[in-house]
């Protein structure tokens, strides 16, 4: 008998933002969210499939809930947003920090300015990309995983990000600065599977120029969705003027997809106390989630057995983050060279 379907409670799909974080300094001039004013949501053209890409069942553990892999750029801010997001963004990049994949990067700015927190966790922002996925969504657990931000390096023509696949399940790629205005650092992602652009680099070729996507985006404001931890992508380097985008992080409310938390990775970009108080606070929503439901929404049609089911899927999900976090240690980094 299968497990029975239950729907995520609402204490996951809007979590109360922990009252105390790892950053005392906030910036001087934030501004307050507001998404009848901020925002512009609209649909993209198009999107690609996880079969175009060339994946199949068997490259996953378990079936992933959505077979959306990409979308075509759409609209997410209004101009009245574009210019808050910036004005914030520019106090943010006095608190930019590198690792061996990306030159200056702000993590845990969700911390640090109240505007970019409620972008980040806009149930608006979150329902309407949950229809673009045909699955519900949430932002994701971990804060430092919410509205990452990615400024160009300091030296001009060396690539913002090189070619990885995310730490994310689920997230958009936002352009917060004019791509148009600038010189370089497209977006880009591979039209087909991680394994297949492993097996390139491993022969010493580079990624083939005919199977590189380079999105339009019209402009600031703009994003691209997409299945982080599938979509192998890269952002190339600028030869004059500014680039800053958002990545704004979410998981799936779907009690068959698992978590995907690599916390072996994430300690290159943040430090190992962060991301373990995050990573446990993130699986304690997933549980209390599922185990809410069983609290509020009792099903009084299934048998004991099915009952015991639920609860050690739960149970299952704390094991797992328990065993996580007693085994971590620092990776290699994982990416695909410029």
């Amino acid at each position: 008998m299968n497990q029975p379907e239950r729907a995520a409670n609402n204490s996951y799909e809007t979590p109360n933002f922990p009252a105390e974080g790892p950053f005392f300094e906030k910036i001087e001039d934030d501004l307050e969210f507001n998404p009848s004013v901020h925002l512009a949501l609209e649909l993209p053209e198009n999107s690609l499939t996880l079969t175009d890409l060339g994946y199949n069942e068997s490259s996953f553990d378990t079936a992933p809930v959505t077979n959306i892999a990409a979308t075509s750029c759409f609209r997410v801010l209004s101009n009245e947003g574009v210019e808050a997001l910036y004005h914030v963004c520019k106090q943010l990049e006095q608190f930019t920090t590198s690792n061996p994949r990306i030159a200056r990067n702000v993590r845990g700015g969700v911390y640090r300015s109240a505007f970019l927190r409620g972008l980040a966790l806009s149930p608006d922002v979150s329902a309407h990309l949950s229809d673009l996925l045909g699955t519900p969504l949430a932002p994701h657990g971990m804060p430092h995983q919410l509205a990452h931000l990615n400024y160009q390096p300091m030296t001009p023509g060396d690539n913002v990000d090189k070619w990885h696949w995310d730490t994310l399940q689920v997230d958009y790629v936002m352009f917060v600065t004019d791509p148009n205005v600038v010189k370089g650092g497209e977006f880009q992602y591979f039209h087909g599977t991680r394994d297949e652009l492993a097996e390139i680099r491993s022969q010493g070729n580079p990624v083939p120029l005919e199977r590189v996507i380079t999105p339009d985006i019209p402009g600031p404001g703009y994003a691209v969705l997409m299945q982080g931890d599938r979509v192998v992508h890269q952002a190339r380097g600028i030869e004059s003027g500014e680039r800053i985008t958002l990545v704004n992080g979410y998981t799936y409310l779907d009690t068959k997809a698992r978590d995907y938390s690599a916390l072996g990775q994430l300690v290159h970009a943040d430090p190992e106390l962060t991301v373990a108080a995050e990573y446990t606070r993130h699986m304690a929503l997933r549980c209390q989630a599922r185990l809410s439901d069983a609290i509020q929404q009792p099903d009084f049609s299934q048998d004991a057995q099915t009952h015991a089911r639920y609860l050690r899927r739960a149970r299952q999900e704390l094991d797992d983050a328990i065993e996580q976090l007693e085994s971590l240690e620092i990776e290699a980094i994982r990416h695909f060279g410029d």
